[in-house]
């Protein structure tokens, strides 16, 4: 057997059948090296499966066979690096009944490797220690602290975990063995930036080192965190009431300390009802702290979300208000748009966001998502959006500062999927935004943290807004498997809507029909299974968009074949599913493709009516209104075109930067002004075409026909109105640009009066 299948059966797992083979090997090789520590990594496996299985520590003799082989090695070659490190490793816990001058030159040796450096400090450290030289120890421990400031440097979580590990270490030898007790409490102080651990009973014990030598920055700094990691066990909670009742002795003696009175009150706020407080209690607690700190954004806080919970708005309004003002935190802005919403029925506008940690915008971002699902509707999206991108974005570049920039105390929430699905939250809401290439390039980043599936999912879907169908259907692929299906059914059948579209659009129309057929079954086993009945409604939502998705990919299919066979198989949809809203939508459409106005508006109207506002699609709503609203006009009732229109209108223009939506907003104009100018609106007429005016210039636009239409609306419009010079000046315009048009020239010679006043001289 070649090596290498050796080293094959080891990473299988199958260390019996390695080891076996490996004494044949040995016995025709019994000098060579890599089989030799091969073999010595393969016993130790093998100790550690017998530790497992017996429960019984493992003793310096369980490893004897394992020294010899490291020990015979090094007879062969005194400083081979995996022998020495090996050896090392192996005998790290039992130094104190090795050799100390024998194990140190084995460290000597290791040394020598410069990869080796971190290593060689550390079994120094456990060497010294076990011998009880303690300062030589804590000398050690000093030098692979400084490394770790080096070596992950941008690997923050390696970083805390190790640098807590030697800290805590140290902070042992000082206070156990040496009686440092002090020099310990600097040291958890000089290192609390990078403690990353969730061991409540650690921080109540910093806490009370701390409490010996009146530090109460470090006694309040350790009672937040206890608080941050507690709650899961009522014993270990049980010592954090001790800690707290020991802290509000202080303040009640008069201890003003700011870092103890925000531990005291987010004791309060987690720990309520197991302390026997009802809601006033703390809401009392924070109302006193307010008058002794006025500008203290905490109790502000604090006071106002204890009344928001009351259910009192308006009350909690002024409180939440001048925390925002004060600082906040990413949740205090939240609560505050939630309830200025509430009390005034509009959003605020925020003119300064905290500083706050990423963890701490990623949850208020998701807490406000909520609040913007349920008040959610395309009057409001866009404003909402903005707010959600606030979060989400600043939540991405606090997890990237924490990562690679040392920013942020350490959290032991944190971590790289955490980071990734910010990434999608993030895309998720520059993809609404149309930002297609910055949703590509954050989705990537995220996915180099983790590969969180959601991730897939919004690139693909961005790839295929830009039309890049077959980078689409990568990344659709990467998700579509039964695995999936049975994880989230509602999801599996949007994604599969979004790769019939993808296949349809590469012309794969065959492909793209059988699989078609192949989602509308399972959507329909799926509304008539048990399973269905028991959804909640966020799964009922996503199920009825999956259903959209499927619906847009069959009005792909169905229009591809011509016309003449639409409407039959929009009809038959709709006899199926008569309460689906999107067989409206997709009729609405057709019937104004065929420029059967009346039936378009009545397909407008029940679409509007079984679909719900808040589910409706910012585009889906402008369309609605913006087809109806032409429709109406093209039968010339200009009233009902009017107001459809003007819907479109308001929204596309309070999106317009955003989306950059210019095109649109332009048919939305040229069909405004004819409205107006049929309703004789002269002054609105006017004013949109200023409008329309600027938006050519602003974007560069030639002026074409539709401008040359809607200036002579113009023109009419304000001969009306009795500005005959501004009329002429707007038909001269059109001349200049357009010499032989017959309209303009029949109004030059009708307003002739006066005409000669327009030579320039």
């Amino acid at each position: 057997m070649k090596f290498q299948d050796l080293v094959n059966l080891y990473e299988e797992g199958r260390y019996e059948d390695c080891l076996s083979e490996l004494e044949v090997f040995l016995v025709l090789n019994p000098q060579d090296i890599p089989a030799l520590i091969l073999k010595a990594t393969v016993l130790k496996e093998l100790d550690f499966q017998n530790l497992d299985e017996d429960s019984n520590e493992l003793t310096l003799d369980d490893f004897q066979e394992v020294i010899s082989i490291y020990k015979s090695i090094l007879q062969l070659e005194p400083n081979n690096e995996a022998a020495l490190f090996g050896l090392l490793e192996t005998t790290r816990f039992f130094y104190k009944d090795l050799d100390y001058d024998e194990y140190a030159s084995y460290i000597e040796r290791l040394s020598i490797h410069e990869d080796e450096l971190e290593n060689v400090c550390r079994f120094r450290a456990d060497l010294n220690y076990l011998h009880e030289k303690y300062q030589e120890s804590i000398g050690n421990i000093n030098e692979l602290l400084s490394i770790y400031e080096v070596l992950y440097a941008h690997d923050r979580i390696s970083k805390c975990a190790l640098l807590t590990e030697s800290v805590l270490f140290k902070a042992m030898i000082l206070r156990e063995n040496l009686n440092h007790h002090q020099q310990a409490l600097a040291e958890f102080r000089k290192y609390k930036h990078d403690i990353l651990s969730n061991n409540v009973l650690l921080y109540l014990d910093i806490g009370q080192l701390a409490m010996e030598y009146h530090d109460y920055e470090m006694i309040g700094w350790a009672g937040v965190k206890a608080v941050l990691y507690g709650n899961e066990e009522p014993e270990i909670d049980a010592e954090i009431f001790k800690f707290y009742e020991q802290v509000v002795s202080l303040l009640n003696g008069g201890l003003e300390d700011k870092q103890c009175i925000y531990f005291a009150i987010m004791v309060q706020r987690n720990f309520r009802e197991e302390l026997g407080l009802d809601l006033s209690d703390p809401l009392i607690e924070a109302k006193r702290y307010i008058q002794r700190y006025p500008d203290w954004f905490i109790p502000y806080h604090f006071a106002g979300t204890y009344i928001l919970e009351g259910g009192n708005h308006e009350e909690a309004l002024p409180y939440l208000q001048k925390a925002v003002e004060l600082g906040g935190f990413s949740i205090t802005i939240h609560r505050f748009i939630l309830t200025y919403y509430e009390v005034h029925k509009e959003l605020p506008e925020i003119l300064n966001w905290p500083v706050d940690g990423p963890i701490d915008y990623f949850n208020a971002g998701c807490e406000f998502s909520e609040f913007e699902n349920s008040i959610g509707s395309p009057i409001l999206d866009m404003s909402l959006l903005n707010y959600r991108l606030q979060f989400f974005e600043r939540s991405y570049l606090a997890f990237k500062a924490y990562f690679h920039e040392n920013q942020f105390e350490a959290n032991y929430f944190i971590n790289s999927q955490l980071m990734s699905m910010c990434c999608n939250n993030y895309a998720l809401a520059l993809n609404s935004k149309r930002k297609y290439d910055e949703v590509i390039e954050i989705c990537k980043e995220g996915l180099t943290y983790s590969r969180f599936w959601e991730l897939y999912n919004t690139l693909a879907d961005a790839y295929f807004e830009k039309e890049e169908y077959e980078d689409a259907l990568i990344n659709y692929h990467e998700l579509l498997d039964d695995s999936f299906k049975e994880f989230d059914m509602p999801n599996y059948l949007r994604i599969s809507a979004y790769v019939t579209k993808c296949e349809f659009k590469l012309g794969y129309i065959k492909e793209a029909e059988e699989r078609l057929r192949t989602i509308a079954q399972e959507y329909d086993e799926l509304i008539q299974s048990s399973e269905y009945a028991d959804y909640e409604e966020e799964e009922l939502f996503v199920t009825r968009q999956a259903y959209m998705e499927i619906q847009n990919a069959r009005f792909d299919l169905i229009n591809h074949r011509g016309d003449s066979e639409t409407l039959k198989d929009w009809q038959k949809e709709l006899e199926s599913k008569p309460d689906d809203a999107s067989n409206w939508y997709m009729l609405m459409q057709n019937y104004f493709q065929l420029e059967q106005y009346d039936q378009c508006i009545a397909c407008a109207n029940n679409y509007e009516a079984t679909k719900p506002l808040q589910e409706m699609a910012l585009i889906d709503y402008r369309k609605l209104h913006y087809l109806r609203g032409k429709s109406y006009f093209l039968i010339g009732d200009f009233p009902a075109a009017l107001k459809d229109l003007l819907v479109a209108y308001d929204s596309t223009k309070s999106t317009l930067k955003e989306e950059e939506s210019y095109g649109d907003f332009h048919l939305i104009l040229l069909h405004l002004i004819h409205s107006y100018f049929h309703l004789q609106d002269w002054e609105n007429v006017i004013r949109i075409s200023q409008e329309s005016d600027a938006m050519y210039s602003s974007e560069n636009w030639e002026e074409d026909d539709d401008w040359n239409e809607m200036t002579f609306m113009s023109a009419e419009a304000s001969f009306a109105i009795g500005a005959g010079e501004v009329a002429k000046e707007k038909i001269q315009a059109i001349l200049k640009l357009f010499p032989k048009d017959e309209k303009a020239l029949e109004k030059k010679k009708a307003w002739s009066s006066g005409w000669f006043g327009w030579l320039k001289k």
